[in-house]
């Protein structure tokens, strides 16, 4: 009997602890934000429906909420947009940037593009034009607009890098974007072989080329050999001639 309860209660609704945000904000001062500036709630609330001209003096983000009215629910006074796999909080416009914040730069973030930030929103937070929004804030990410750089030669077509044992092609590239630790590392040195898949990492302090080159050589090479062919981004850190010059040396290209 106490599992067919249990069953039961595996099939309720979802409660409105399933949905995420943040820890600083109550059921209830999430109810008042979503009073303070959304007329859908009111209409909602009082089981209004306005007339197709009234819509029309609102703005587009109050037409487009509206629009979806038949998945919108109030849950504990809160108000969630229901959807078959899930619920999603509908964020009020005041504290819109603060789930961004989380999922594009905290702590376990990783700076990910527009497109793969606006999918991890998308699971459990929504409001209109959240597309629009997550577009402006990635382009305004000063840690984001820093990793970039404009190409400084037309694209080539994609090829496939045939290798044919271990250590023929060895890719190198940085991660950044990342909290410091307690002893200062900034930086993560990734180094993969095209052949195993194998991939090693490394804390770095700083970017710079020679750091780079000097955990290359007392960790990756010392502990595996140095490989016949070293594939990076074109990133300056591995285009200065110091660089050129420790490859050369190893008969590495």
């Amino acid at each position: 009997m106490e599992e067919l309860d249990r069953a039961d209660e595996l099939a309720e609704p979802l409660g409105l602890q399933t949905l995420t945000w943040a820890p600083e904000y109550s059921a209830q001062d999430m109810a008042a934000l979503q009073d303070e500036d959304d007329d859908v709630i009111r209409w909602l609330q009082n089981d209004l429906s306005p007339t197709a001209d009234e819509l029309r003096s609102f703005s587009l983000i109050v037409r487009n909420l509206w629009a979806q009215r038949a998945e919108l629910e109030f849950r504990e006074d809160v108000l969630v947009r229901v959807l078959p796999d899930r619920a999603q909080l509908v964020v009020p416009q005041t504290i819109r940037k603060v789930p961004f914040d989380h999922v594009h730069a905290g702590p376990l973030a990783a700076h990910l593009g527009a497109e793969r930030t606006l999918a991890q929103l998308k699971q459990h937070y929504f409001w209109p034009v959240m597309k629009k929004d997550v577009e402006l804030w990635y382009r305004q990410c000063a840690d984001c607009a820093r990793g970039r750089s404009s190409p400084s030669r037309p694209h080539g077509k994609l090829t496939k890098v045939v290798v044919g044992e271990p250590l023929d092609v060895v890719a190198v590239d940085i991660l950044s974007g990342l909290p410091s630790t307690p002893e200062n590392f900034k930086y993560i040195l990734v180094i993969t072989d095209y052949f195993t898949k194998w991939a090693e990492s490394y804390p770095l302090k700083d970017a710079e080329a020679p750091t780079c080159m000097r955990t290359l050589y007392n960790h990756f090479f010392s502990t595996f050999g140095v490989p016949r062919q070293l594939h990076s981004d074109q990133g300056i850190n591995f285009r200065v001639q110091t660089v050129s010059q420790v490859l050369s040396t190893n008969r590495c290209s």
